[in-house]
């Protein structure tokens, strides 16, 4: 887990703190998509080679 900046956590108002946990979100579901096709053309390839 990646720390969240002491000084943010101390002294961000609310918009940016939710701000920041909405681009998060954003980029979690754009890896969660990647990884998903990452494994499914995993799954593809050694499929492939396994025949």
């Amino acid at each position: 887990m990646i720390p969240l900046d002491p000084d943010f956590v101390a002294h961000a108002p609310l918009t940016a703190i939710r701000t920041q946990y909405a681009h998060a979100q954003r980029m979690a579901d754009l890896w969660d998509d990647k990884a998903r096709a990452l494994f499914l053309l995993l799954t593809e390839r050694e499929e492939r080679t396994n025949r």
